[in-house]
């Protein structure tokens, strides 16, 4: 007996608002094959990306949901999702939906990384009188000083602290510098409260925060 022919479909066709997802078990992989294929791609492209300083945070969101998906998939070793095709059509179908989220996700590509961010830089600017620019953002927040703050402070009052420490880069850097075993103390104009917030994370995390304005 004659071995059916797989349906071929295009990346976008599947992608698309109006694909009826196939029933017959060949065509599914046929579809299983097309997406997996570009999602692989799009994978080892993103693992590139994050060898960019601007791009350190490329194998975070979309693609750490990838791989945890893909592991939960093909076992612990597994990094890729094309590989031999789930034996039963609901799983096939449920695999493929995997893929598809990926694929679709923002943050799966560098513009939709750049974009994310750009209006994460925006809403920070806008509240909490920071100056971030787009890639600096994902630096924060993966950032060694963001990690030790977030041990001591909520979000929102870490994020005021460095809008403060960025608004007197020069400030900040200069008494750094030239401290030794001595208090830090910088002047932001601002609250008592804030103040003392930011000449504690300035003298605690003197080096972190150096990193961060470099």
């Amino acid at each position: 007996m004659a071995k059916q022919k797989r349906q071929k479909y295009s990346k976008a066709e599947i992608l698309g608002p109006f694909f009826d997802m196939p029933d017959d078990y060949n065509d599914l992989v046929s579809v299983y094959r097309t997406l997996a294929k570009s999602a692989d791609q799009r994978l080892v492209r993103l693992e590139k990306y994050s060898e960019q300083d601007q791009f350190h945070i490329a194998t975070k969101w979309a693609y750490a949901r990838a791989q945890r998906d893909i592991k939960e998939w093909s076992g612990e070793g597994a990094t890729r999702f094309n590989t031999k095709p789930p034996s039963s059509v609901a799983d096939l179908k449920a695999k493929i939906q995997d893929i598809k989220t990926f694929l679709q996700s923002p943050t799966s590509t560098k513009q939709g990384i750049k974009e994310i961010y750009g209006k994460k830089a925006d809403t920070l600017n806008k509240n909490y009188g920071t100056n971030f620019k787009w890639d600096e953002v994902g630096k924060f927040f993966q950032s060694k000083l963001y990690q030790k703050m977030d041990k001591m402070y909520g979000s929102k009052t870490i994020v005021k602290i460095i809008g403060k420490i960025q608004s007197n880069k020069k400030e900040v850097i200069k008494a750094i510098n030239e401290a030794k075993n001595k208090d830090i103390t910088i002047d932001t104009k601002s609250n008592k409260m804030l103040d003392r917030l930011v000449n504690k994370t300035v003298k605690n995390y003197g080096k972190e925060v150096m990193e961060l304005l470099q």
